[in-house]
Parts: C-alpha cells; sequence; structure tokens
C-alpha cells in the first residue's frame, strides 16, 4: 500500500541531470495535485527540495502536503526562500529545522513529523 500512496502523490518521477551529478539522490516529480520539484523519499521521509504549482494559486499546494502527512512520518522543506510558503508551512504544522547532514552539509527549512 505504501508504493501506491507515493505513486500516487508524486506521479511521475525520473532523475535530475543536476542531482545525478551532484549525487543529492533528488529526482524530478510531476504530482497529480499540480505540484511538480525535486524530491528524495524513504519509506517514512519525505524531503522536497523545490516545489512548484501549476498553475498557482489552485489549492494545489495544500492538497500535496495533506496528502504527504498522510504518506510519511516525516516530511521535510529545504532552501524556504519564499514567505508565503513558509507561512502556509507553518499553518499546517511544520516547524523550523537545521538539520546537518553527514558529509557536514547545513539544510535549514521546514520539517513536520507524524505524532
Amino acid at each position: 500500500m505504501k508504493a501506491s500512496l507515493e505513486s500516487s502523490l508524486l506521479g511521475a518521477t525520473k532523475p535530475d541531470p543536476v542531482g545525478q551529478i551532484l549525487g543529492t539522490g533528488y529526482m524530478r516529480f510531476e504530482s497529480p495535485t499540480g505540484l511538480c520539484g525535486l524530491a528524495k523519499w524513504s519509506n517514512e521521509r519525505l524531503d522536497l527540495l523545490a516545489v512548484v504549482a501549476h498553475p498557482p494559486g489552485q489549492g494545489q499546494f495544500r492538497a500535496f502536503f495533506a496528502a504527504a502527512k498522510q504518506a510519511y512520518k516525516t516530511v521535510c522543506v529545504w532552501e524556504d526562500w519564499n514567505p508565503i510558503v513558509g507561512e502556509a508551512l507553518a499553518r499546517y504544522g511544520f516547524q523550523r529545522e537545521t538539520e546537518i547532514q553527514g558529509d557536514g552539509e547545513v539544510l535549514t527549512g521546514w520539517r513536520w513529523d507524524k505524532s
């Protein structure tokens, strides 16, 4: 059932050429909710590096994150450069997060954990 939730949430996924060169593990996705961007995931965690809504302002962002919170125990959004995104994530129960990766890279963004 997990794979079904992932495929219905992320939709079509494919390798990201820059992610491959840099070895980030992020893949391009095109969600049926109307959101696309870069993501990497495991059975319990979804990490998002970038998201774009097409067309914007139609509720795709809210729908995507509601579904992500059902499918994963942890959802992280990194590199928040848009204050509107941060405000929305805070309303959806996300907390500010700083995480240090195994290679020493520091990620700053938002994190939600299922309670």
